[in-house]
């Protein structure tokens, strides 16, 4: 993930400003109420970008806002490329300064796709979903990984559900059993994560996804390095050169474009800007741009989906997720205020 522009300024809350080299942190519940009225706990459910970045003196603020354990979603080419990006900063690279253990943070990985489910062929077919103008792409992206992710969505649905009710957090902070959620972005496979999560707990479907566009806000400082990166692989410009002479471009092909930027390096480029027609170059920010956007828009098709696909979130959390009555129970008692204790 690109390094955040610091003349970017977030709400605070939810997001969390003070802890650098990391995006899109936030609190994922702030502000949210159940269709009932009910509200859910605080200072436990907490999402972000990737986190190899994040220092020794990173690590001890994240346990002091009460994250203790770290799930990752990403694949294992992300990871392997988040810690090869790290350059001299030590304490980063797969924390081989020991600052999460330090911290008494913990962390668990939980890639959505298999290594070969994130192959180029693979990669292309979701790098064309995430450019379509239509949000029809980002549904169908968005349900691959609810097809791919029932194994590490349920570990993690499972830790928040054993929670014991000691360690349940209260209304205080840094109680240590927060739950910080990450992929690469923050964004995509995380924002699925927390739609079925909120939706089972019956947060209303406009709050989720609300929740969801605050990614825009939260990636705003990395936008632009991000799009600039897009424009300047082959990949990209092949794909939008074929979009804009109407000329079809199979997945193979924008697999093998995938391969060539991979052995040429990020600091190549493209093939020359000078060659693309400045009509495609706009159409390619525009399309870059909307990789990179959390389109409300996307989150509602995404749960329109979840409904239609699978039934709904408590029956994805039980058939695909594995989940039981007990472990559905534990969610809604350590995840809403009051659950189960009416007077």
């Amino acid at each position: 993930m690109a390094t955040p522009d610091k003349t970017t300024t977030l709400p605070s809350p939810p997001f969390y400003t003070h802890i650098p080299n990391i995006n899109n942190l936030r609190l994922a519940t702030h502000s949210l109420t159940t269709k009932s009225g009910a509200t859910l706990r605080p200072n436990l459910l907490f999402r972000s970008a990737e986190v190899s970045k994040v220092d020794a003196e990173g690590w001890t603020a994240l346990r002091q806002l009460g994250v203790g354990h770290v799930f990752d979603l990403r694949s294992k080419p992300e990871v392997d490329k988040g810690h090869s990006n790290n350059d001299n900063n030590n304490d980063a690279i797969a924390d081989a300064g020991g600052g999460m253990q330090k911290a008494g943070v913990q962390r668990t990985w939980v890639p959505v796709f298999e290594e070969s489910d994130y192959s180029p062929e693979r990669l292309a077919e979701r790098y064309a979903k995430y450019m379509d103008q239509d949000v029809r792409g980002f549904v169908e992206a968005y349900s691959e990984f609810l097809k791919s992710g029932g194994n590490a969505y349920g570990v993690i649905l499972r830790y928040l559900a054993n929670l014991s009710a000691a360690a349940a957090p209260g209304q205080g902070e840094g109680e240590g059993v927060g739950a910080l959620i990450h992929c690469t972005a923050g964004k995509d496979r995380t924002g699925m994560f927390f739609g079925l999560l909120f939706d089972f707990l019956g947060v209303p479907r406009d709050q989720i996804a609300t929740e969801y566009h605050l990614t825009q806000q939260g990636l705003a400082g990395v936008r632009e390095q991000v799009v600039r990166r897009l424009l300047a692989s082959p990949a990209f410009t092949k794909y939008m050169t074929a979009q804009a002479s109407g000329t079809p471009i199979s997945p193979g092909d924008i697999a093998k474009a995938l391969h060539d930027d991979a052995a040429r390096g990020s600091s190549s480029g493209s093939d020359g800007d000078k060659q693309i027609p400045q009509e495609i170059l706009d159409k390619g920010r525009e399309a870059a741009l909307r990789m990179v956007s959390a389109r409300k828009e996307s989150m509602l098709g995404a749960l329109e989906m979840l409904d239609s696909q699978f039934g709904g979130a408590e029956r994805y959390m039980r058939e695909v997720c594995g989940l039981g009555d007990g472990e559905l129970e534990g969610l809604r008692r350590n995840l809403l205020v009051g659950y189960g204790r009416e007077a």
